[in-house]
């Protein structure tokens, strides 16, 4: 029995050894190439994971974090269905010996509270686990393909109508890391009828236009989406990217998938050297330093009201902003050091209000 236990222990350290040499084998590095999909200001790189192991295949688990980290956002399915995307997120790559492969992109896009901005989420990817594959192991399961394809609503778009939907702008978000995600999905008018089909390709982590939620030739549900994996190269590794700077520039707009329903004017991109700290919370969690900027209705979430109840707040921090900032806010008391510049009565945010009335206030940050 004690041989048995004894032999069992020794095992076990084998066992947590070869896993320990296997994510030493990894190493990670962000390369200066450009993430495909993202504009030149977005500052979105490729990162690589390396296997430096001559003679052995890996499989590596890889975490993907927001920056801010743990951060979550309001998106809708490949069926238009409402869902809360949080990160941390986890994604497992399979390395054969000496190969460089591209795991993720340095950021990400999401819908931003702000009128039409777009706000590029920051990235920090890092190796979780490793493990060593046996010889004559099968290959790896093809993912479905359905579950990153996604949906962002920005709002805050004058062109895009009231209607059944929250109005806004949908963009499609390719959700996988490092895979190309092709999807089609259908045009509707207001009835529900077919008009049109787009059929975009997106990059990893990118995200292109569809159309207007409400109206005629609105996206539907995606009806297909198929997944492709770029092969990685047994080469060194990547040129390194000097590290990045604590507050990375944010993007410029996603490309613009063809055919779309472009608006009257194209969405601004969000201000250089800015970089906006925000969460969503459920609705009167407001911790000090923070300002209600936005607010939306998730059945999934916070309660799960079945009837439109603006269940979720998005908040900004306003305490790390400069002198001189412009922060637009739900109207509501002004912090200290701060003052109303304006308002403004947008229907889409901010309570929703139907009829013309300030609920959105712009504030200045004084000292």
């Amino acid at each position: 029995m004690r041989r048995m236990a004894f032999t069992l222990a020794i095992l076990l350290a084998l066992s947590h050894t070869a896993r320990a040499a296997a994510i030493d084998d990894i190493k990670v590095d962000i390369s200066r190439d450009t993430c495909e999909g993202f504009g030149t200001n977005d500052k979105s790189f490729v990162v690589y994971a390396t296997n430096l192991n001559p003679n052995r295949s890996v499989d590596a688990n890889f975490k993907y974090d927001s920056s801010p980290a743990q951060q979550h956002f309001i998106l809708f399915d490949a069926n238009l269905n409402p869902i809360t995307d949080r990160f941390p997120k986890f994604h497992a790559r399979r390395l054969a010996p000496r190969e460089a492969a591209p795991i993720g992109c340095t950021a990400t896009y999401r819908a931003s509270p702000q009128p039409l901005r777009t706000l590029s989420v920051a990235l920090v990817i890092t190796k979780q686990t490793a493990s060593y594959v046996e010889p004559n192991a099968p290959e790896a399961t093809p993912e479905d393909a359905r579950p990153f394809a996604a949906f962002y609503l920005q709002d805050g778009i004058n062109e895009c109508a009231q209607g059944a939907k929250p109005p806004g702008l949908f963009y499609v978000l390719n959700l996988h890391p490092y895979a190309r995600l092709s999807v089609s999905m259908n045009l509707l008018d207001d009835r529900g009828n077919r008009v049109g089909v787009q059929t975009p390709t997106l990059s990893p982590l990118s995200a292109v236009r569809a159309g207007c939620s409400n109206g005629f030739s609105k996206p539907g549900p995606i009806t297909d989406a198929m997944l492709e994996v770029s092969a990685g190269a047994a080469t060194s590794l990547p040129p390194v990217a000097p590290p990045p700077v604590a507050n990375p520039p944010l993007p410029d707009q996603p490309r613009e998938s063809i055919p779309s329903e472009p608006p009257a004017s194209a969405l601004a991109p969000l201000p250089l050297e800015t970089m906006l700290q925000m969460q969503n919370v459920c609705a009167g969690s407001l911790p000090p330093g923070w300002i209600k900027i936005n607010d939306a209705w998730n059945p999934t979430v916070c309660g799960n009201p079945s009837r439109i109840a603006y269940n979720v707040w998005t908040i900004q921090r306003f305490t790390d902003q400069p002198m001189g900032a412009v922060i637009h806010a739900c109207r509501g008391a002004v912090p200290t050091g701060w003052a109303m510049v304006g308002t403004l009565w947008n229907p889409t945010v901010c309570g929703h209000p139907a009829t013309n009335q300030p609920n959105v206030m712009a504030i200045k940050r004084l000292n």
